[in-house]
């Protein structure tokens, strides 16, 4: 399963997970979010993940394809998350894209496929944040996606709720961000570990 943890702000915080299987981990390049990180400090927390097999992913929402790529050569990123279909189709070429879809409502949006290479993170949606929010959205407008492998699922994701999630939509992927946080941006060791078992004992019990 691909597990990102993500919305790092610190370096402290990346030690806490290096020693672990997780896939990859996600800093915050939107500069209205409370966990933005800039390009150099990101840079210094994916060397360290690069040493330890993990991949860097930037989260990006209103930059062009040009400025997003800069900051991937700059701060050495392994992946992208973006939330516009146009940016995602002109990026997939060159980096691998996790495209973000914003769930609201109990109507079901027009689900895009997964790019080459890429995912797509179902999140829930906020007038006024682009993930980290830290709420559930109605999962069963996405039980019937059909590119289940490639499907990420995000929002309120939390170590009392990821067994089940897993064990009902059988995701492809996992992302976390206010669920292993004792406050905005700084991460906890100890809800990261749970969270991490929870994942294990789902998959066993899928596997079982």
């Amino acid at each position: 399963m691909f597990i990102k943890l993500c919305g790092f702000t610190r370096i402290e915080d990346i030690e806490k997970v290096t020693d672990l299987p997780v896939s990859a981990a996600g800093f915050i390049f939107y500069k209205k979010s409370r966990r933005y990180v800039t390009p150099q400090l990101a840079g210094e927390m994916a060397l360290l993940l690069r040493e330890n097999g993990i991949k860097a992913a930037g989260v990006f929402v209103d930059d062009d394809p040009e400025a997003i790529m800069e900051i991937v050569k700059s701060a050495g990123l392994d992946i992208v998350q973006v939330y516009s279909s146009i940016t995602a189709n002109r990026l997939f070429s060159l980096i691998p894209v996790i495209e973000c879809v914003r769930i609201s409502g109990r109507s079901q949006p027009l689900f895009p496929e997964p790019l080459p290479g890429g995912m797509v993170l179902f999140d829930t949606y906020s007038s006024d944040s682009h993930g980290g929010t830290g709420k559930s959205f109605n999962r069963e407008l996405i039980r019937d996606y059909p590119f289940r492998d490639k499907m990420i699922v995000s929002g309120g994701v939390n170590e009392g709720n990821v067994k089940n999630i897993i064990k009902e939509l059988r995701p492809g992927g996992i992302d976390i961000s206010t669920g292993i946080e004792i406050s905005e941006g700084i991460k906890s060791r100890e809800k990261i570990l749970k969270i991490m078992e929870a994942i294990k004992e789902a998959e066993n019990d899928i596997n079982a």
